[in-house]
């Protein structure tokens, strides 16, 4: 039935896509690609979730769900390979934040090709609103990276609202133009807003310019914080803490077929400890921060409704191609239960935000436009299990993301798919979706780019190949000494596990059928370990 389900959707998509763009009505497809900001593999309802994501579900059934696919461990990286098809190494620039300042200056080099560059070549307008993450400085961000049109915070991270935690200067951007703070509008909710202003480019358009919409949303990365009204949607849900919820995941995750091999907790090792010897204060702190995350889940289904609306109204649901994923899985971060104005006890010296020191971190107040907190290893387990770690982390619940494609038109619905994929993949997918391919390295735009390292998912959702990539072809990771390589069935990572010291080492699973990364196979294959290590050096690092 898969088989057939994958097939059936390439042959319907395969008449959208072989219309001639030359006639009025017979366009290339829309592109919507939505994109949130540490979602964990279960947080969808259609992936296992409780939580209420009828939006989503509804296009994640209606096409194929992809649950073998994979970003890398953080969001700069991610959005690294996204753009440019390729790996890191090479194409991010890191440069130390200026004097006075927290903000990163880390961008993406001018040596690459970006994507709506490239989709700006085959005809299309293109969009973005959200988090860029890709450069603050002129000449690196989005309105002279290949967009049209754009509202984006150029930065990492910033308040849901219109608040200023970190700098002096505004890291908002509306078509290239600074936007002040005191500019917002009062009502400012990052989600809400972006969505507005995606809205406003859509319909600005013509029926005769197909176009790339770009929605990465800031939800539900730290700081958790929702609209006032949104607070208690959640309110006492999750009292009986994170390992029930682990558990209650993984149940429905594997009625739903989206874990492969039907994976359960029976090698799972959390690093947070046991729910029931944390302290009543404690048990309300952790389940009230995942009330509010679980908010700003809902609210960014609620704002992926209105755009479904707007297409349905519009009459271009049909002729638009839907892509969703997260950008890695779930952060992890004690942010709020430590102490204001430092860090927290679990983030190491340099790493993550300190907290504002007005911040206002009373219990009562959290979620609001003036508190600062995130929902904990523990949640952050319960959303990424049976997968080992979560943001931050190149095992597989670091990388692997929940995703999905929606095809216009498709009949049969409840297809899930176990195809390695990759975030580099969805460069050379979409451009194969608008009738064009990457150049390949050479000149462009007088500028010398390099090529590419992801595959067209097309041929194999149009039934034309039977993978996406081929036994050959690799994909690999690097943090620090840290690394990563996937290639066939194969892993190998010398991820450190959180809270052990000692000697680094590399460690080998089969992830087709292990993607729980409990069974370390390298002692009984060490010369493919040495291969894919030499793979990993020369290719990737």
């Amino acid at each position: 039935m898969k088989a057939r389900v994958i097939l059936l959707g390439g042959i319907l998509f395969g008449i959208l896509l072989g219309c001639s763009s030359d006639t009025p009505g017979n366009q290339q497809p829309n592109i919507l690609f939505i994109v949130a900001d540490d979602l964990g593999f279960t947080d969808l309802g259609a992936f296992g979730s409780e939580i209420s994501t009828p939006n989503l579900d509804e296009l994640a059934f209606a096409g194929v769900r992809l649950n073998n696919f994979h970003t890398d461990r953080a969001c700069q990286q991610t959005r690294v390979m996204m753009m440019t098809g390729r790996g890191v190494s090479g194409a991010l620039e890191y440069f130390p934040p200026a004097e006075g300042s927290r903000e990163r200056r880390n961008r993406l080099s001018l040596n690459w090709a970006t994507l709506p560059e490239l989709l700006q070549d085959a005809g299309y307008r293109t969009y973005m609103a959200g988090k860029w993450d890709l450069g603050i400085e002129e000449g690196y961000t989005p309105a002279t990276r290949g967009f049209d049109r754009s509202f984006v915070q150029l930065g990492a991270s910033a308040s849901h609202f219109a608040e200023n935690f970190w700098d002096d200067y505004s890291l908002y951007e509306s078509d290239g133009d600074p936007v002040e703070y005191q500019d917002m509008p009062d009502n400012f909710y990052s989600t809400n807003y972006y969505t507005q202003r995606m809205l406003e480019f859509l319909e600005s358009g013509t029926d005769q310019e197909p176009w790339f919409a770009y929605l990465p949303y800031t939800t539900p990365h730290w700081p958790l914080q929702v609209p006032e009204g949104e607070l208690d949607r959640y309110a006492g849900q999750y009292g009986e803490g994170y390992d029930v919820l682990r558990s209650s995941r993984v149940n429905s995750a594997n009625q739903l077929g989206v874990i492969p091999g039907g994976l359960n907790l029976d090698n799972f090792e959390p690093v947070a400890a046991p729910w029931e010897e944390l302290s009543v204060e404690e048990q309300a702190k952790y389940s009230r921060a995942q009330e509010i995350y679980a908010a700003m889940v809902s609210n960014l289904d609620t704002n992926v409704g209105r755009l479904v609306s707007y297409l349905r109204d519009s009459g271009q649901l049909e002729s638009t191609v839907i892509m969703f994923t997260s950008d890695h899985g779930a952060s992890s971060g004690e942010f709020g239960q430590g102490p204001v104005g430092g860090v927290s006890a679990n983030t190491p010296p340099g790493v993550g935000p300190q907290i504002p020191a007005f911040i206002d971190n009373s219990f009562g107040n959290w979620g609001r436009p003036n508190s600062f907190i995130d929902h904990g290893q523990g949640f952050a387990e319960a959303a990424t299990a049976p997968l080992k770690g979560y943001k931050g982390r190149i095992s597989e619940g670091g990388l692997r993301a929940a995703a999905f494609i929606h095809f216009p038109d498709l009949a049969v619905s409840g297809s899930i798919d176990g195809s390695f994929m990759t975030i580099m993949d969805v460069l050379p997918t979409f451009l194969d979706i608008a009738g064009t391919v990457h150049s390949g390295p050479g000149d462009y735009k007088g500028r010398k780019i390099g090529g590419i390292a992801g595959r067209s998912a097309w041929p194999y959702l149009n039934g034309e190949t039977d993978t996406v990539h081929l036994p050959t072809d690799s994909a690999g990771w690097v943090q620090g000494e840290l690394g990563a390589l996937i290639k066939g069935n194969y892993k190998i990572t010398n991820q450190r596990v959180p809270g052990v010291d000692g000697p680094l080492s590399w460690q080998l699973y089969d992830i087709m059928s292990d993607p729980g990364e409990t069974q370390d196979l390298a002692s009984q294959y060490p010369e493919l370990v040495s291969e894919l290590l030499t793979e990993w050096e020369t290719n990737w690092r």
